[in-house]
């Protein structure tokens, strides 16, 4: 009879993975498409230089992890959802979303508006001159950063930065997020 048990929760968890992924699959490209479109109204209006953009895609991040993890808990996860589970869900959310804003920024900078990268060193160059650098000092760090300033370097390194921060997201709301299942049948599995 305790193999039966066994064997039923080793059925339900080995179910239940590619919902997992599935669900995080779906909850990143939501995520990664929404952080597209800010990011094309701001170049419409704009404001994509602006320092303060960052934080609002950030806060988009942050809302469709909390958004995608939440609606997994209670609709996949009957409610309840641990806390390790929570935040693989929130960095495969996040990680699936950087792919998105990966591919969409990589065909930004090679082919829609490749003007982009030289305004970006430009802005760049201009700070250099407020810190007082010398000519020669900023001509050596300008040729060092437009070797990862490419269309390229660019996309993996948002990618990596959208991992990142889905991570400290994820970490922080599946605190608040994760529902332990406490009850008899939760705890050993319905006979």
């Amino acid at each position: 009879m305790e193999t039966l048990n066994e064997d039923k929760i080793v059925n339900e968890n080995a179910s239940a993975n590619p919902d997992f992924l599935k669900q995080s699959v779906i909850f990143g490209a939501i995520t990664g498409f929404g952080l597209v479109l800010l990011s094309l109204l701001f170049y419409a209006i704009d404001l994509n230089t602006a320092s303060w953009v960052q934080y609002v895609s950030l806060l988009v991040l942050f809302a469709g992890i909390v958004y995608g993890t939440i609606t997994y808990r209670d609709k996949q996860g009957n409610g309840f959802l641990s806390y390790g589970r929570s935040l693989g869900f929130g960095v495969l959310i996040s990680l699936f979303a950087g792919i998105v804003l990966g591919i969409y920024t990589f065909l930004f900078f090679q082919y829609f508006d490749p003007s982009q990268l030289e305004q970006i060193w430009k802005m760049a160059e201009d700070r250099m001159l407020d810190q007082g650098l010398t000519d020669e000092q900023i001509d050596q760090a300008m040729g060092f950063s437009k070797m990862f300033m490419t269309p390229i370097a660019i996309s993996v390194s948002g990618l990596l930065s959208m991992v990142f921060w889905g991570t400290v997201f994820s970490l922080i709301s599946s605190i608040f997020i994760k529902k332990v299942d406490d009850s008899f049948s939760g705890t050993f599995g319905q006979s």
